[in-house]
């Protein structure tokens, strides 16, 4: 699987025979790690003793273009198994602070529900793609995300 769009060149350090799109792959998980990292040490600050916190209404409205985001990042970047650990963290920290009493704050629960509504975004995609054989070629393996872009070249644009 490649990450986005690499170029395929070898960096310094890295020899001939060495695979771009491997290449391409570490580099970009190191550029992701870090933000995931972040955004799970963020989420882990959204608990309070108080009562739990409603979702404000421009939390609900602004849900939908934070969850497409995270949608495009994930599709396009080729990062769902980065992705689907930190959901599963966000989750696991969840049910330890509920059991000790603490509360999700509105923010934590923007989070949390933008990454659901994500991984909901992306399930559609795959099963929208699921049949394609042209993007299964292309991306073979366990995990079958094709990136947006590879359905724009294959499908939207070459009909135009």
């Amino acid at each position: 699987a490649s990450l986005g769009r690499c170029s395929g060149h070898v960096p310094p350090g890295g020899g001939p025979g060495e695979d771009p799109g491997h290449l391409c792959l570490l580099t970009g998980l190191r550029m992701y790690i870090p933000f995931f990292i972040v955004l799970l040490i963020y989420f882990c600050g959204c608990f309070t003793q108080a009562k739990e916190q409603r979702l404000p209404v421009s939390g609900w409205l602004l849900l939908g273009p934070s969850a497409l985001y995270y949608w495009y990042l994930v599709t396009e970047g080729q990062i769902t198994e980065l992705f689907l650990v930190t959901l599963g963290c966000m989750f696991a920290v969840w049910v330890l602070q509920r059991r000790r009493g603490l509360a999700l704050d509105s923010n934590g629960q923007f989070l949390l529900l933008s990454f659901s509504l994500a991984v909901l975004l992306v399930g559609l995609w795959v099963g929208f793609l699921w049949d394609d054989p042209t993007l299964r070629a292309k991306y073979p393996g366990l995990v079958y995300v094709p990136e947006p872009w590879s359905y724009y070249t294959l499908h939207i644009k070459t009909s135009h």
